[in-house]
């Protein structure tokens, strides 16, 4: 092809080789290609060279690469100059490899219910005259206050570094018990301050929480911490990288890849392997993780549930004979379980006694192995077995929470053996003006934060057996014992309306209200988001049918949403 007639590629990386290689393959997709490595030759080069795509590897080492963006985009003569966040570094692996300096790794807008329960994971509880001092280490003020109030509200002794220059001195004189770091600031970034605390005794063993708008591994269309769009990944995805540069400039042989929707790098599927014998544990971890899968193992019964618990795995291969708790009993915990019945079971056996086959597949295990186990036909079976789950599986394709007939069949299935129970209701206020305002993908993934609180505070151990449920768009159900109904919905209410205020803009934060229009097209001030709840319950009066439920439920959430911020009603008539 003609070099005049090439789409234009401006690769911006200190890593000579990462350069060098992602410039070869382009090259060979036939786009015209240069790189290089400083802030000055980067502009240059946009200025002069005028190329159709600039990719921009983001934790850069040479300069603050949010600083090159800027200024190409106020220069009148580059302000429409197209970029893509692609950074291909071993420093990701700091943040999500095994790496014993992070301790865990959240994205803003954060998860306030995560971040907490991630703190009481790996520092002690404040309070009974315990002082937890936890540092946050970020440039965004706003952010930082946030932060700052939410530690404050838990009783946490917080204190706030925005100056980066100022981070590591500050951890030595305060050596707190936690720092909360983000790892994308200017003048020195979190993992420099992360390789500074490793080189003296005092710090390193100090336990960090990352907290920053990248999403490491993954794409987004458009990133939160740029605008634009952002691979962050230790990998190169050679086709999506290819399929996103088509959709943004066409070229190269992949033109056909334009009309491609571009959502995310699909996920590995999760496989939790339980076996007490080390060898056959470790071969099959080694076999199925080349074969393209997330493996997760445990030695034992009672480790397989709390690994499932932590992990959720999308399918368990499971050992019959295995101490503490054996494959069959980990199984019937499992399908007890609600938040994990639907997770399909293989069970690995010496035992080919008709009896024990019967049982386990009376229990809904979906296929047996018999011992010496054939690792080409363990892959084989998990891939046949998750592809045939995925077509029948009764779950929201958004939140993956259990979707409308089994909410009916769990609350029926309570009606029917006539205890105690109750049925929480919940709906989220304002959500049709947010999504106005802040688009779908914002909407989006205010029903997953959602999903995910319900999760982490209804479902607090292995053993729960609460029932979660999405009916669909911003309408929820939990069905719980009567006993802590209540107190499960006054929790919610105080988490979400502690998450609420991330989901917004800064300036939307501190105006405290967005401006929209309702279903009557009347344009008016609405303010943040906030959960609605009704409580239902058989104590007073007697539930007679699901319809009943829902209409009860619908009324009292009704009710509930008149209300200003989050709150709940239970029901307390007797007729």
């Amino acid at each position: 092809m003609d070099e005049d007639l090439k789409k234009k590629i401006l690769i911006v990386d200190s890593d000579a080789a990462n350069a060098a290689e992602l410039a070869v393959f382009l090259k060979q997709m036939n786009y015209g290609v240069q790189t290089c490595s400083g802030y000055q030759t980067a502009l240059a080069a946009v200025q002069d060279w005028k190329p159709d795509l600039v990719i921009l590897n983001i934790i850069i080492e040479a300069f603050n690469a949010l600083d090159l963006i800027s200024e190409v985009k106020k220069n009148p003569f580059t302000q429409n100059q197209k970029f893509i966040i692609f950074s291909r570094t071993p420093k990701v692996d700091i943040v999500t490899g095994p790496a014993p300096k992070v301790k865990g790794y959240l994205t803003k807008p954060v998860d306030f219910e995560l971040l907490k329960s991630t703190l009481r994971g790996i520092a002690p509880e404040p309070g009974l005259g315990r002082t937890v001092t936890v540092m946050v280490g970020d440039d965004d003020e706003e952010f930082s206050e946030l932060i700052k109030m939410f530690l404050e509200a838990n009783n946490y002794n917080p204190v706030v570094i925005n100056d980066p220059l100022q981070i590591m001195s500050r951890i030595k004189a305060e050596k707190p018990d936690v720092l909360i770091l983000d790892i994308m600031m200017p003048k020195k970034d979190g993992f420099q301050i992360m390789n500074e605390m490793q080189d003296e005794a005092a710090t390193a063993a100090i336990p960090i929480i990352v907290l920053s708008a990248l999403r490491l591994n993954n794409f987004q269309e458009r990133g939160i911490l740029t605008g634009l769009p952002e691979i962050i990944s230790k990998e190169m995805p050679g086709d999506l990288l290819l399929s996103i540069i088509a959709k943004e400039i066409g070229g190269g042989p992949v033109r056909e890849a334009m009309d491609t929707p571009i959502t995310a790098i699909p996920a590995k599927p999760r496989v939790l392997v339980a076996d007490d014998q080390t060898e056959l544990l470790l071969l099959m971890k080694e076999t199925i993780e080349a074969a393209g899968f997330e493996v997760c193992i445990a030695s034992d019964g009672q480790e397989a549930l709390k690994v499932t618990f932590e992990m959720h795995p999308d399918i368990v291969v499971l050992d019959y004979n295995m101490p503490i708790k054996d494959g069959l009993s980990v199984a019937r915990d499992l399908k007890d379980n609600p938040l994990f019945a639907h997770i399909p079971i293989i069970i690995c056996t010496a035992l080919s006694e008709k009896n024990t086959k019967i049982k386990g597949l009376s229990m809904g295990i979906d296929d047996y192995l018999i011992k010496p186990v054939d690792t080409d036909e363990l892959v084989a079976r998990i891939r046949m077995i998750l592809k045939r789950n995925k077509l029948v599986l009764d779950t929201n394709p958004l939140s993956k929470l259990p979707g409308n007939p089994s909410i009916q069949a769990r609350v029926e299935r309570d009606i029917q053996q006539g205890g105690p129970f109750a049925v929480l209701y919940l709906d989220l206020n304002n959500f049709k003006a947010y999504n106005d305002i802040y688009g779908f993908e914002s909407g989006d993934r205010i029903l997953k934060a959602t999903a995910n609180l319900l999760v982490k505070l209804t479902i607090q151990n292995e053993n729960s057996r609460d029932f979660i449920g999405h009916i669909g768009g911003d309408d929820f159900i939990i069905v719980t014992d009567f006993e802590r109904a209540e107190e499960l919905a006054g929790r919610i209410v105080k988490a979400f309306d502690e998450i609420a205020p991330s989901f917004y803009t800064k300036e939307d934060r501190a105006r405290g209200y967005i401006i929209s229009t309702d279903r009557q097209s009347n344009i008016k001030k609405f303010s943040f988001l906030a959960i609605a709840i009704g409580i239902v319950h058989n104590t007073l009066r007697p539930l007679a049918s699901f319809a009943q439920v829902s209409n009860i439920g619908s009324e009292l959430k009704k009710a509930a949403k008149n209300h200003d911020g989050s709150s709940y009603i239970i029901d307390r008539r007797r007729d």
